[in-house]
């Protein structure tokens, strides 16, 4: 019996420990934690709305230590409040100057990351990190950041959903994530899926090695944005890459251009340029070369509008 209670009282405690890196809702202004009292007031004080409050605790990732956060969502924007010490920086990004967003997660570790202009006038980049059990309290603040608020049936989207079908014997996991990336009445274009590439290393004894060159991705082109997939790792390590995915949401109006390079060997370079001086390089087979090409065409006509 007293191995059980010591038993049972371990797993207690590494629950406590699991939850204690979970972000969380605050449902009354009674629950915000004193640090962020003032600032919170000076927005939503006075009579005005009780936004959607989520605070997110400091994490222990291999980059370092991430800070604690309060967001604060409302209709228009979202407001960032970090702790640093006994000191809080806020900041706000109306949802309508988002330039991109990206969604990410490896495992347990997920984020968001938020590039566009502030309420103060300032262009930045803003990432949160949280556990990926906390992952639906962002889903409704990634969604307007993507500037979607369209409602849409649901044989309406499985039709769109299905257009990733034919990536079923090539790359199963790239066509659920084609699949995951769309919102409801969002249209598929088209999209240029292209496997992880890797270069020849050396050879010994008969045996070739290589390394990385590129981890797998894919670029899907919709009604309302471009969609950038690609697994997760670095160029050292393609391993780690099969444990997660990176979604970047580029709205169609924030693009200044789109184009084809030549590279060295048998590659071809796409080349996105977006606002305000952002350029995005993937790297694609030559055997792709025709179809990057319609892909861009179709995809300039569709930033011109």
């Amino acid at each position: 019996m007293t191995q059980d209670l010591k038993t049972q009282n371990v797993l207690l405690t590494g629950a406590r420990q699991t939850m204690t890196a979970w972000s969380k809702v605050i449902e009354s202004r009674e629950e915000i934690p004193a640090v962020y009292q003032s600032h919170f007031e000076k927005h939503f004080g006075d009579g005005q709305p009780f936004p959607l409050v989520i605070w997110m605790p400091a994490l222990e990732r291999n980059l370092g230590r991430t800070t604690e956060k309060l967001i604060c969502d409302t209709p228009e924007a979202v407001y960032i409040f970090e702790k640093n010490g006994q000191q809080v920086n806020s900041l706000s990004y109306l949802y309508e100057n988002v330039y991109s967003v990206e969604d990410g997660n490896i495992l347990l570790d997920a984020w968001l990351t938020i590039r566009g202009q502030t309420q103060a006038g300032e262009t930045r980049a803003t990432t949160l990190y949280f556990n990926m059990t906390s992952k639906r309290h962002f889903e409704g603040i990634l969604h307007k950041l993507r500037g979607f608020t369209q409602e849409a049936d649901a044989s309406s989207v499985a039709a769109q959903k299905d257009k990733f079908n034919s990536l079923s014997d090539r790359s199963f996991k790239f066509m659920n994530y084609g699949r995951e990336s769309l919102l409801p009445g969002e249209t598929v274009q088209g999209f240029i899926h292209q496997p992880g590439i890797k270069n020849p290393f050396f050879t010994i004894f008969g045996m070739t090695f290589y390394k990385p060159a590129s981890l797998a991705h894919m670029a899907v082109r919709t009604d309302r944005e471009l969609i950038l997939i690609q697994e997760t790792g670095d160029d050292k390590e393609m391993s780690s890459a099969r444990y997660g995915g990176i979604w970047q949401y580029i709205p169609l109006h924030c693009i200044d251009s789109i184009s084809v390079e030549d590279t060295a060997e048998d590659r071809v370079k796409l080349l996105i340029r977006c606002q305000p001086d952002a350029l995005i390089e993937k790297i694609f087979d030559r055997s792709n070369l025709e179809e990057l090409e319609t892909f861009c065409k179709d995809m300039q006509k569709a930033v011109s509008v």
